[in-house]
């Protein structure tokens, strides 16, 4: 494996990852790299066993990325065979030789919990609820308005708002910004906060593109399961110089987000916008906003 990263933690992993990858004659040195404690619990042959058994699932070694935790501690995440990933962690002594106090190898996901809630509520096991709730999703492109509607909506019927782009940027100080399916994340927290809301009886506003139709569907089976009423506003801007201006020119304040956001590709993005059915009601932002707002406001009250 090629080497990045330095440090005692990380040294001793890659020890660990060099066993993973099945490298000829790893382990001969087990008994000096595990510590004493180690050594009693897993006896250093038995652990070059182990390790040697592990890499038939992973090697050639896949790292997909390291975590130096602290001065003592590094991990990667690899991924098997099978597709799936799993953590390898090494916890080293503070002072050199810096032995192996601590190694495991687990899944990204452990196997007693739930990776993700369904895509479809309908079986899912929610508690009973009386409830006259709603769950509200404002859909668009970026710089539709949708976000600037939502709020308005939210501060007139009380209701909390959970935005894309502000729990995105609350994952920015963790490496959000690098992660693969920015609104795929979104979308999974925003269904997270909806549940809980919707299951405590109370009413949600989502703020969102959701440009899949999954995610559509997704959220109108959740109102179903929970026994509340949903409403969809689909918000566009007719006018691609007032777009292109809120666009380029708006200030949130969000922290770790961006203000301004690529034009061009905001019109990828419309092209390939599909439209919604049913209950959703499609509010034009170019036009007056005190007659935007009280169609909207309509539309999720009656």
């Amino acid at each position: 494996m090629q080497r990045f990263i330095t440090g005692p933690a990380v040294a001793r992993l890659e020890w660990v990852l060099d066993g993973l990858d099945g490298e000829r004659g790893w382990g001969e040195d087990a008994a000096e790299v595990l510590a004493p404690g180690f050594a009693e619990a897993v006896p250093p042959e038995q652990y070059v066993k182990i390790t040697r058994r592990r890499a038939m699932d992973y090697s050639p070694v896949v790292v997909l990325g390291f975590d130096i935790v602290n001065d003592t501690t590094a991990r990667a995440r690899l991924r098997r065979h099978d597709g799936t990933v799993d953590v390898v962690s090494c916890t080293v002594e503070s002072a050199s030789p810096h032995r192996i106090v601590h190694t495991y190898v687990t899944g990204l996901v452990p196997d007693d919990l739930t990776p993700r809630l369904p895509a479809d509520f309908a079986r899912h096991d929610v508690p009973d609820t009386a409830t006259d709730a709603r769950l509200i999703v404002f859909s668009g492109v970026p710089g539709s308005g949708k976000s600037t509607l939502a709020d308005a909506a939210g501060r007139e019927l009380g209701i909390p708002v959970f935005a894309a782009d502000w729990v995105l940027g609350a994952l920015t100080p963790f490496g959000g910004r690098h992660f693969e399916s920015p609104l795929s994340i979104a979308e999974e927290l925003l269904t997270t906060l909806a549940l809980r809301q919707l299951v405590a009886g109370q009413s949600a506003i989502l703020d969102h593109p959701a440009e899949r139709i999954a995610t559509r569907e997704r959220w109108r089976s959740l109102a179903s399961r929970t026994g509340a009423d949903f409403r969809a506003v689909v918000c566009i801007c007719s006018n691609p110089t007032t777009h292109r201006k809120r666009l380029e020119t708006r200030t949130r304040g969000i922290p770790g987000w961006h203000d301004a956001s690529d034009w061009g590709n905001v019109r990828q993005r419309q092209a390939g916008f599909q439209g919604w059915a049913g209950e959703a009601l499609t509010v034009d932002t170019a036009q007056p906003w005190g007659m935007v707002f009280a169609a909207v406001r309509r539309h999720i009250i009656d």
